[in-house]
């Protein structure tokens, strides 16, 4: 078969040939034709750079999409390799976060561990516990490492229903974080399931960075260092689930 730059033109023996928008349609098609029969472009002839109606010199052009494919997979492999090292910190960070929660010797010690040793662990500026106080109740002043807080607030705060969330570009509760309110501007909030006897709770990891919890994260290890701090109170205080 010829190619013909006209469409409908055949052979002298009715053979109709391929015209250029055929072919054109079908490299259109089958854009990695070439990457598959890489011997035909030693046959093609080349325009130069300005021949013509300024048509791109191709092996220029095929330089410069393998220099913009090898850019994306140098991209792909940092960005793998910068998570497989951030899942590597999260998992050390949480294998001494637990280890340090099953240290305490006694409730109180567990929760100066909760409010002075986790921050550092997890790389938080302020981590506090957050306790309803009975509406019939005064609230009282915030208590070294447990915040009373109002009645409905952890819903409020949290969402009816909802385990967890994630605020960002905030201003920090002062009943929550007492004296570092002012600094903290992002923060994750976990609902605490302690007991069926006691009222509503929270744990809550606050950051001075705006951006350092926002919506739409996971939230995995943070759950899972929730239900590590709801096991532990509940065994000091020898309450029932």
């Amino acid at each position: 078969m010829s190619i013909s730059s006209q469409d409908n033109e055949t052979t002298s023996a009715g053979e109709r040939l391929i015209t250029a928008r055929e072919v054109e349609k079908y490299l259109r098609q089958h854009a990695d034709f070439l990457v598959q029969n890489p011997s035909l472009i030693d046959s093609l002839e080349i325009p130069g750079k300005t021949e013509g109606r300024g048509l791109a010199d191709l092996q220029q052009f095929m330089i410069e999409k393998l220099r913009r494919t090898l850019e994306q997979v140098t991209r792909e492999r940092d960005l793998v390799i910068t998570r497989s090292h951030h899942n590597k910190l999260t998992q050390d960070r949480a294998h001494r976060a637990v280890t340090a929660l099953i240290s305490a010797h006694n409730f109180e010690h567990l929760i100066d561990i909760i409010s002075s040793e986790l921050p550092q662990i997890m790389g938080m500026d302020a981590i506090a516990i957050g306790v309803e106080q009975p509406v019939e109740s005064d609230i009282a002043a915030p208590v070294e490492g447990i915040s009373c807080i109002f009645s409905g607030m952890v819903d409020g705060l949290i969402g009816i229903g909802q385990p967890v969330v994630l605020r960002d570009n905030i201003l920090g509760d002062v009943c929550l974080y007492g004296t570092m309110a002012p600094l903290i501007r992002s923060d994750a909030l976990l609902r605490l399931h302690i007991s069926s006897t006691t009222p509503p709770a929270m744990l809550a990891f606050g950051s001075q960075q705006p951006d350092h919890f926002e919506p739409g994260q996971g939230t995995e290890l943070i759950r899972f260092l929730g239900s590590v701090v709801e096991n532990t109170i509940r065994t000091w205080l020898k309450l029932p689930e």
